[in-house]
């Protein structure tokens, strides 16, 4: 046996190469590995149809190969050589596309897959431009009033309470003359005492002995010779209620401690 006999010739005209593993197609012709395809030698068994038939030999008729979807690819999909009736396998396709491509060009990149976005939903596009045009603003934190401290019931507590509340008055206790600025008095020469508002925006004011119960607005020194009248005229002026002193003096009340 020569070895011309072995394998065969490419039947396409322009190629004529010998091939050991010749393909027979079903034209009935024996072609190379490069001419396999029908449309590379123009099959007339298969004309208009993109499918070709492989044969392992010319007694046995093989399986239907589905070519690459790749452009100007003639090789088979890996989608062509899985079997058909095999249940729950995860197809050999393009995530994006969903078209079968030859193992060279599987990667999106390679066969430059056209990857469609999903719809935005209309929802989101309303919330976005709802979010644009009308941007929400923080929400004020709610402000919570301070609780009034608990006047213990018991005398010895209580009297510890009345002098820590005193320290704490006569800390903060400006002097409700000006012209006393300046002087240092012994807290023995000194009336303390609250001034207490219910409603500040009103200017409603009065004076109590001892009224833990509500907000204080200020808290003042005066002298003990002071009279009621000049404490009411200073009271008026630290205040700012105005000179009608008729109407200030019916707003605040003045008792002892």
């Amino acid at each position: 046996m020569s070895m011309i006999d072995i394998g065969s010739r490419c039947s396409y005209t322009q190629c004529n190469a010998i091939d050991f593993l010749p393909i027979f197609c079903k034209c009935e012709r024996y072609f190379c590995r490069a001419h396999s395809m029908g449309d590379a030698h123009g099959c007339t068994a298969n004309s208009g149809n993109n499918i070709n038939i492989f044969l392992e030999s010319s007694s046995r008729v093989g399986p239907s190969l589905q070519r690459c979807a790749a452009a100007k690819c003639t090789k088979p999909s890996l989608e062509a050589f899985i079997a058909s009736d095999a249940e729950g396998r995860t197809p050999a396709t393009c995530l994006h596309c969903q078209a079968s491509f030859c193992a060279e060009h599987r990667h999106p990149k390679a066969h430059s897959c056209q990857t469609k976005l999903p719809p935005e939903p209309r929802n989101e596009a309303a919330r976005a431009l709802l979010a644009k045009n009308f941007p929400a603003t923080p929400k004020a934190k709610p402000t919570v009033a301070p609780r009034p401290p608990k006047i213990p019931t018991d005398p010895a507590k209580l009297a510890h309470y009345r002098k820590l509340e005193l320290v704490k008055m006569r800390h903060r206790a400006v002097p409700v003359d000006p012209k006393d600025k300046l002087s240092v008095l012994p807290p023995e020469d000194r009336l303390h005492f609250k001034v207490a508002c219910e409603d500040k925006t009103e200017k409603v004011f009065w004076v109590r002995k001892v009224s833990s119960s509500l907000s204080l607005c200020s808290h003042l020194i005066l002298r003990k010779a002071l009279g009621t009248g000049r404490v009411l005229d200073l009271l008026v002026t630290q205040l700012g209620l105005g000179s009608d002193t008729s109407v200030c003096g019916s707003m605040l009340s003045l008792g002892p401690i």
